[in-house]
C-alpha cells in the first residue's frame, strides 16, 4: 500500500467514525464491539483503523465515564 493511500485510509477512518456517531447511525456500543472483536477476515486493514481511531475511542470512552458520573450524582 503506498504511503498516501494510508495516509488518506487513516483520515477517512476517523472522519466515517465521527459521521456515524454524530449521526446517531451507530450505537456506541457497536462502536466498541468492533474494537473488541475485529472480524479476522477483514485484519489487513483494521491496524490502520484502530490506529487512526484511538483518540475517537479515547473520547468515547471519557464521555461515557462522565454520563454515568453524571447519572449517578443526579440519582443521588
Amino acid at each position: 500500500m503506498k504511503r498516501q493511500n494510508f495516509v488518506r485510509i487513516i483520515e477517512m477512518a476517523r472522519l466515517l467514525f465521527d459521521i456515524f456517531y454524530d449521526g446517531e447511525c451507530v450505537s456506541e456500543d457497536a462502536f466498541f464491539e468492533w474494537l473488541r472483536n475485529p472480524d479476522q477476515s477483514e485484519t489487513k486493514g483494521y491496524s490502520a483503523v484502530e490506529m487512526s481511531t484511538r483518540d475517537f475511542f479515547t473520547w468515547l470512552t471519557q464521555a461515557e465515564t462522565e454520563s454515568e458520573e453524571g447519572k449517578e450524582e443526579w440519582e443521588n
